[in-house]
């Protein structure tokens, strides 16, 4: 009987301490550690405006559209989630030249604007290589600034889908990150809808500089 019992107390304490074992293996593969990284960007564009009728259907005369180079600049912050994947909240400033023409007059097009973005970033390499590309998509919101003079047209607030494919360079110090970007349009971005919709995308390259 003692033999009997000696035997189930070992079986019971072998159990308990597996389960222990078992809840802090899972609890340690499903934590998450979120770390901050900021940083700064600056790169050149390209608008890809086009005309849309009232309905939304692609327009090819008039307005005739002069699609033109930009610059942008901005601020982000990188919340690195999991190893290889991050969020990226970024406030980028951009100036582009795009001008409409219609009835014998030229007007620009959102001349100035700030954009908010919120992009899932996934590396597709381990963090400690020195060159590691990634990609990333996720929304924008684009907010004129410059749009209500008499030499442009005025806009309203509209949304973007991103995506991109780039390269984090580590420098020691500080990452270094070239990228190719498109932005889709997804909305309307002309207040007077009465005149045809604008629908605004733009590609773009930017160098992102992120610190340790």
């Amino acid at each position: 009987m003692s033999h009997t019992f000696s035997f189930i107390l070992c079986v019971s304490i072998a159990g308990i301490g597996f389960t222990q074992t078992s809840g802090q293996t899972v609890k340690e593969s499903t934590t998450i550690t979120v770390r901050p990284a900021f940083g700064f960007n600056l790169g050149v564009d390209y608008s890809l405006v086009s005309n849309m009728t009232p309905s939304g259907e692609p327009l090819l005369c008039s307005p005739v559209i002069n699609n033109g180079p930009g610059f942008r600049l901005g601020v982000f912050g990188d919340l690195k989630i999991q190893e290889r994947f991050s969020l990226s909240q970024k406030v980028e400033l951009s100036f582009n030249s795009t001008t409409l023409e219609h009835n014998n007059q030229t007007k620009e097009l959102d001349p100035v604007n700030l954009n908010f973005m919120l992009h899932g970033k996934y590396n597709l390499g381990k963090k400690v290589s020195k060159v590691n590309p990634y990609f990333y998509f996720g929304p924008a919101l684009r907010i004129p600034l410059e749009n209500n003079s008499a030499g442009s047209i005025e806009t309203k607030i509209s949304w973007y889908g991103d995506v991109a494919l780039g390269l984090d360079i580590d420098f020691g110090v500080f990452y270094m990150s070239p990228e190719f970007r498109f932005s889709q349009g997804l909305t309307n971005m002309r207040k007077d809808e009465s005149a045809g919709k604008l629908r605004s995308s733009y590609a773009a390259f930017v160098l992102n500089f992120t610190g340790k």
